[in-house]
């Protein structure tokens, strides 16, 4: 990376802070500059003042918030290959609305699952 070239920047969320601490953590040891959302419309309001998200990583639904906004389709017109992946806490939740590529991945999830998450998600190619 230049000078004058930005990190790559992935937009997670999830309302509860250890939670979203610990991907945050994940991106950032793969050099991604991280913003973090509690609402899927906080992370829209980031995503627009951005030129470009590269990784999103969402708790789907988002408690309190309907399904309206969950894959940043704002970021998603600008980055047609921007990663996802969706955290579920039912393994019921239907997430066929899912961008096409999004890795699923099931709360409560370990460190060792989460970096296998991003790492597939990284490895696609769109």
């Amino acid at each position: 990376m230049t000078d004058h070239e930005l990190p790559p920047l992935a937009i997670i969320i999830d309302p509860r802070a250890t939670l979203a601490d610990t991907v945050a953590d994940a991106l950032r040891k793969r050099g991604y500059e991280v913003f973090v959302a509690q609402t899927h419309s906080g992370a829209t309001r980031a995503a627009l003042d951005h030129a470009q998200v590269d990784f999103l990583v969402a708790a789907v639904p988002a408690p309190g918030e309907d399904r309206s906004g969950a894959y940043l389709q704002v970021a998603r017109e600008s980055n047609p290959s921007l990663r996802t992946i969706v955290m579920l806490s039912d393994p019921d939740e239907d997430a066929s609305d899912a961008p096409i590529g999004a890795i699923k991945l099931l709360k409560p999830f370990t460190i060792d699952e989460l970096d296998a998450a991003i790492e597939q998600s990284l490895a696609l190619t769109f």
